[in-house]
């Protein structure tokens, strides 16, 4: 059997967050006739339906192929795009949210099983940080050149045009995914066994339930190390707030992603650094003093010390999931993933709705505010319990 050829796994992460409309996605529901208070009940609704499918998503994961569920996935995301172009309703943009959330459960634990078991299949598992860290790294590079040229697009074509392009490259990278050599140790072994859909999860959840590693690391990265992600959705906003030129959406998004993109390149190298799972958490919490420190000068020349906060939590999320990923030994990977996709999307509703409520009451930079001293918290909290209760690692 030939080696994993990480380069077919970089090359799909590229393309698949190259996608321009990720700039616009927001200002295009604005220009269609729909509030703030709109967009965040729109990306509430975009994680129940993604709670719905991520169970089943993540079993089927586990017990089918992993390749052709990212190809899958690549397609439904495609159609969400084409809905949204010709959409102007509420329940329009509502339903291409569906086509994403399924597009995202079928990638959700997916990837990391996939990437996991071709590296043990070749012996070599402890790269699994360095492996997961770059795939981040291209991801988040394809998403610099997607919004980096969205910026220049949007001074020449439409932004329902830029949906379409977007669509178009989803569909492509189709083929790309389908190179990827497909590894599943989990699905081999229920040959044998022939265990159930339903022992299959409850293999699952018994096995979050039994390990305090694994149950930390899940609670953090729900709570407070994918904050970054929660406010990736409103991000466009900050320049509204900021009341600048709409080239400035690109370049905070290109900043804020470019520092991410660095972070996953430095993740192997900071965790030659970690001791120990309660220095993961300070480092959390000290991501978000750098945002807290953004939110107090509240200008785009600080989008510098914006990028670094978000770097910082980058790093945080990719050794949390490599000492999730060690942790796992027989059980089903996508779907212990599966506990994790479903507390970010019952996390996302929640924060939608908070931010939604928040600016309602308070200036966008007071939300910031608020939402970092949050982080600062959860970091020296988890440090704490962490040490209290003794976990190992």
């Amino acid at each position: 059997m030939k080696t994993f050829n990480v380069k077919a796994l970089y090359i799909y992460k590229f393309i698949s967050q190259c996608l321009p409309i990720y700039a616009f996605y927001t200002i295009l529901f604005i220009q269609r006739g729909k509030s703030v208070t709109d967009i965040a009940i729109l990306i509430a609704l975009w994680s129940v339906f993604s709670i719905i499918f991520e169970i089943p998503s993540g079993i089927l994961a586990d017990r089918w192929n992993r390749r052709n569920m990212l190809a899958i996935a690549a397609v439904l995301q495609g159609v969400c795009f084409i809905i949204w172009f010709f959409s102007h309703t509420f329940l329009m943009f509502a339903l291409g949210f569906v086509f994403w959330a399924i597009a995202g459960a079928f990638s959700s634990g997916t990837e990391e099983g996939l990437i996991y078991d071709n590296l043990k299949s070749d012996g070599c598992e402890e790269n699994f940080t360095k492996v997961y860290g770059k795939a981040h790294f291209y991801a988040n590079i394809g998403t610099i050149v997607g919004i980096a040229s969205a910026g220049v697009m949007v001074s020449f074509i439409s932004i329902e045009a830029i949906a379409l392009l977007s669509a178009a490259i989803c569909f492509i990278n189709v083929i790309f995914a389908l190179q990827i050599r497909e590894r599943n140790f989990y699905s081999e072994g229920l040959n044998e066994e022939n265990m159930g859909s339903f022992e299959t999860l409850k293999e699952a959840g018994a096995f979050i339930k039994g390990s305090g590693i694994a149950l930390v690391s899940i609670l953090f990265l729900v709570l407070f190390a994918s904050l970054g992600g929660y406010l990736d959705e409103f991000d466009a906003l900050i320049i509204n707030d900021f009341q600048i030129s709409k080239i400035w959406v690109s370049v905070i998004l290109t900043i804020r992603f470019a520092f991410i993109a660095l972070g996953d390149i430095l993740a192997p190298m900071v965790q030659k650094k970690i001791s120990s799972i309660k220095q993961i958490f300070l480092l959390g919490g000290l991501a978000c003093i750098f945002l807290t420190i953004f939110a107090v000068l509240w200008n785009q020349f600080a989008i510098l010390i914006f990028g670094v906060a978000f770097m910082g939590m980058a790093i945080t999320e990719i050794l949390l999931v490599n000492a999730l990923q060690n942790e796992i030994k027989e059980e089903g990977r996508a779907t212990v993933m599966s506990f994790y996709g479903i507390g970010q999307n019952i996390a996302m509703i929640c924060f939608s709705l908070v931010y939604a409520l928040l600016a309602g009451i308070f200036t966008l930079q007071q939300v910031y505010l608020i939402i970092s001293v949050y982080g600062i918290i959860g970091g020296i909290g988890f440090y704490l319990l962490a040490k209290i209760v003794k976990i190992r690692a």
